[in-house]
């Protein structure tokens, strides 16, 4: 047993075999997807699933033998075609070999005989089950666990992620540098009013939110999280290994599918659905009008959660979802105030950091100059969306070479930068 089975509750107690069950359905739900819709859909409730004989659950649950045209399809088709259908039904072959192994195994057998370092299997039964995902309809029966350290350290960041503010930050893997910055905005100061930062590890504006809530977060016991498509010791994409790795030392990765299950298709909206659920508010950054954030907000939505989405420049292929979702109702998000003034009756910590790194930075830099208020001028022009070289010397007042000096150096300092030949922008992180 992991360690989590000592802190079992009085009802785990009563009946040592529901959290056995509860795991072993929730490896069988890792190989077939929907399959807590089915049960709760044919028995009610999840209580009322984990209240019936294993006999009648594998009974219920045994595929039914169907006639399959993988082999037609694939002598009929030729080329790419044909291997994309062989690798197909090669995947959908091993998923069903691997689903009816578990289903004919003892429940018991899904469980580690000895608890794991760096895991946890945590049962819907367990107390530690975090109370948000219970609101789902079909609630993964089993989240797989993992962090770096061992599972007492593991069950504290769990009792704090169950305990503190959760937001999801999700968006494009392809974000324009507005997008990559203001998704690394928000994640920063979220996780500096105290919020826990809950993302997809996925590439572009998930990795961006997640790098940044680690780097501020780092040293405080403040664990950010991500909920993967696939087992939670599978690193996937593999170039994000290094922000796994990060991840596994100041926060959790959190799964519903077993350990080394791959990365697959239909896995990515379950994550989704597991991310929604964690959390009390989605913010959707920057995403086409079939991007998976909007997902990760229908689901949201379904559950009563906060929506909110970051404007953008009209027209772009990336605004698209963030501003559907505010045609459609979402809350506007331009800082972290939105989110939290989003979230009725939050109480913020006064002894958490808070404050814009920027605007400190800007403080000092001004201080150390005498330049009769032309930096600062030149900050007020860059405010105001995206300029050029000629638009700075023309409000400001200044000659060209000057205005491209100042912008050059507001540039070093990380306050502004180019984002095409000769216009710039302010940097806001």
């Amino acid at each position: 047993m992991t360690a989590v089975t000592a802190r079992d509750g009085a009802e785990g107690a009563a009946d040592p075999g529901r959290r056995e069950l509860c795991v072993w359905l929730g490896t069988l739900a890792s190989w077939r997807g929907g399959l807590v819709a089915r049960l709760v859909e044919e028995y009610g409730s999840v209580a009322a699933v984990l209240d019936r004989p294993l006999a009648e659950l594998r009974a219920f649950l045994r595929p039914r033998r169907r006639r399959r045209a993988e082999a037609e399809n694939g002598r009929t088709a030729s080329g790419r075609a044909s291997a994309r259908l062989f690798d197909a039904a090669a995947e959908r072959a091993a998923e069903r070999s691997a689903y009816e192994g578990v289903l004919d195994a003892a429940p018991a057998t899904c469980l580690p005989a000895v608890a794991a370092p760096g895991r946890l299997e945590v049962a819907w039964s367990d107390p530690l089950y975090p109370p948000a995902l219970r609101r789902l309809t079909d609630p993964p029966l089993c989240l797989f666990v993992a962090g770096r350290g061992p599972g007492t350290v593991l069950e504290k960041r769990l009792e704090l992620l169950c305990g503190a503010l959760a937001v999801a930050v999700v968006g494009t893997r392809g974000p324009s540098p507005y997008g990559a910055e203001m998704a690394a905005l928000l994640a920063r100061d979220l996780v500096l009013r105290g919020v826990v930062v809950v993302s997809g590890l996925a590439l572009g504006v998930d990795a961006l939110a997640q790098g940044a809530a680690l780097r501020a977060g780092a040293g405080s016991g403040l664990p950010t999280v991500a909920v993967l498509g696939a087992g939670a010791d599978v690193v996937y994409p593999r170039s994000n290994a290094r922000l796994y790795a990060g991840v596994l030392g100041e926060g959790l990765v959190v799964s519903e599918f077993a350990w080394g299950v791959p990365a697959s298709t239909w896995r990515f909206p379950a994550r989704n659905r597991v991310m929604a659920g964690l959390s009390l508010a989605v913010v959707v950054v920057e995403g086409t009008v079939r991007s998976g954030a909007r997902i990760t907000a229908r689901f949201a939505e379904d559950l009563g959660n906060e929506v909110l989405a970051v404007p953008g420049e009209a027209g772009r292929r990336l605004t698209q979802a963030p501003h559907a979702l505010l045609r459609s109702g979402a809350a506007l998000c331009e800082s972290a105030d939105d989110v939290l003034n989003a979230l009725a009756g939050v109480k913020l910590d006064p002894d958490l950091l808070a404050g814009d790194v920027a605007a400190a930075t800007v403080a000092r830099l001004l201080q150390t100059r005498s330049d009769d208020g032309r930096l600062a001028a030149v900050l007020r022009a860059l405010d105001g969306g995206m300029v050029t070289v000629d638009d700075v010397a023309a409000a400001c007042g200044l000659r060209i070479p000057e205005a491209a000096a100042l912008l050059t150096e507001l540039e070093i300092e990380g306050l502004a930068a180019v984002s095409a030949p000769g216009a710039y922008r302010l940097r806001r992180v």
